[in-house]
């Protein structure tokens, strides 16, 4: 028997949020998440074509970071407000998850944020009760998922934070169902097929105006580092692409973007040519982006 490949895609780089007014994600991050800004600037037309979002040229954005310092970035670009965009009610990157010291303390603090608090913390099921999450809604129509490990044994799957609220370490990708999703990023990036789960969970019930005990079909798949996870969740048929401006980044949890060795490796259905762009999120590696199985759009970094 030989041993499983390790997965292409090394580990989470860039989580981008696009929001009509990135002042106000930033004065929400700062104050309550102890995130910070550590670069600003627009949009290039190589990085815009790139994504295949050409009106995106010359959009404002910021670059943050966590209080621990990771080198795992959130970055917030303007977009035009998308009428009719709903949080978790499209398919795409419906959230992204943060590694925190303790989620009840958190929990306190943001009861006086303006972060509407969707989710309170509380523990996985069964043999994930040492991890305990709580989820909140940002100013964005973005989404968090806020998640401590209460136990912190060294075989943990979850990262150690470094600091109160650290790095993204998972995203949220929804699909119809859970097999496209999944036999998609097996083939293309050589993820390990995991078992899949069924959990009720609140916040994407709620969204979707089901009853709070609906099971979902989910699972994980773990990237190439330890520490960096994608979860996919199977959505009903009725739900379908997110609107978005023509030419712009789809509204709220955008785009993802993952470490990758080469991406002239890959073939996948890109949607521009790769850049190499001088912003401090790609550390100096190419980057190019590609639309997945349910229209997400995957950004490859060329980097560790």
């Amino acid at each position: 028997m030989t041993d499983d490949p390790t997965p292409l895609l090394k580990r989470l780089k860039i989580n981008t949020v696009a929001a009509p007014d990135i002042g106000l994600v930033e004065s929400w991050y700062t104050e309550w998440l102890s995130y910070s800004v550590c670069e600003r600037g627009e949009i290039s037309a190589g990085l815009a074509g790139s994504w295949g979002t050409p009106s995106m040229t010359g959009r404002p954005y910021i670059v943050m970071q966590p209080e621990s310092g990771a080198d795992v970035f959130l970055r917030v670009v303007e977009i035009d407000e998308v009428a009719g965009y709903k949080p978790m009610t499209s398919l795409g990157w419906n959230a992204f998850e943060l590694i925190i010291d303790d989620v009840y303390k958190l929990n306190e603090k943001l009861l006086s944020s303006p972060f509407k608090i969707i989710g309170e913390p509380s523990p996985l099921d069964g043999d994930l009760n040492f991890i305990h999450a709580m989820q909140v809604l940002g100013p964005a129509g973005d989404v968090l998922y806020l998640t401590c490990d209460t136990v912190r044994a060294e075989d943990s799957m979850l990262p150690l934070p470094g600091s109160f609220i650290d790095r993204p370490f998972i995203v949220i990708l929804a699909g119809n169902g859970v097999n496209k999703t999944q036999s998609y990023y097996c083939d293309k990036f050589l993820m390990k097929r995991e078992e899949d789960m069924t959990s009720p969970i609140g916040v994407i019930a709620d969204a979707q105006s089901l009853p709070k005990d609906h099971v979902f079909d989910m699972g994980f798949m773990f990237l190439g580092q330890a520490g960096n996870f994608i979860e996919y969740d199977g959505y009903g048929d009725q739900y379908g692409a997110r609107p978005q401006t023509d030419g712009q980044l789809p509204p709220g949890c955008s785009t993802v973007s993952f470490s990758v060795d080469n991406i002239d490796l890959f073939d996948l259905d890109f949607v521009g040519d790769a850049v190499t762009d001088p912003s401090a999120a790609y550390s100096g590696g190419r980057c190019r982006t590609a639309r997945g199985p349910v229209g997400e759009l995957i950004e490859l970094v060329e980097g560790p």
